[in-house]
């Protein structure tokens, strides 16, 4: 089974978090940086379930540059810039 590596980047705006998959359009804000990628993760399961049966997962992906997706191809979702530097530290 091949794997998909999803990366989502993470920024602080202003005083809250927002994660984000830059080539999918996907994002969760949260206030916190856990609260942000937990709303993210919900995003993404929610998303995959939208195409889940319509077979358009793949052609969004790929349209994405991530050709090759195919229903057994495993998702799996990473968080870069988790480690943000906190103000006064």
């Amino acid at each position: 089974m091949e794997t998909l590596v999803l990366t989502a980047k993470i920024e602080e705006v202003e005083d809250r978090y927002v994660a984000r998959i830059d080539d999918l359009d996907l994002e969760g804000i949260g206030e916190s940086l856990e609260a942000a990628q937990d709303e993210l993760i919900q995003v993404v399961r929610a998303w995959i379930e939208s195409h889940d049966g319509t077979d358009t997962l793949s052609d969004v992906l790929a349209d994405a540059g991530y050709p090759g997706v195919d229903e057994d191809t495993e998702l799996q979702l990473e968080f870069a810039g988790a480690a943000l530097s906190v103000e006064g530290e």
